[in-house]
């Protein structure tokens, strides 16, 4: 077995938390217990974190890089958030 770069872990673990957040946003969208609800909320919160903190290490490390938002590319997905939200406040 071929030994893993601390690159590759790292994007392995990344991908963790990715499809972690994942599944634990369709348990809160679709729990209709509130105790499960408030613990897969408090646990995503966590994931959150924890993935925010892999991809700033591999961001750092140039492992993981993404292209940087023009400020009308920013304001234009901030429209469109807001119309949405309008949208499903209606």
């Amino acid at each position: 077995m071929a030994n893993l770069t601390d690159k590759e872990i790292m994007a392995s673990v990344l991908g963790e938390h990715k499809l972690a957040a994942s599944s634990l946003t369709n348990l809160i969208l679709e729990s209709v217990c509130p105790m499960l609800r408030n613990d897969a909320e408090s646990i995503l919160t966590k994931t959150f974190d924890a993935q925010k903190q892999v991809f700033d290490i591999m961001s750092q490390k140039g492992w993981y890089s993404v292209q940087s938002a023009s400020q009308q590319e920013i304001s234009s997905a901030q429209q469109k958030i807001k119309g949405i939200q309008s949208q499903m406040s209606q």
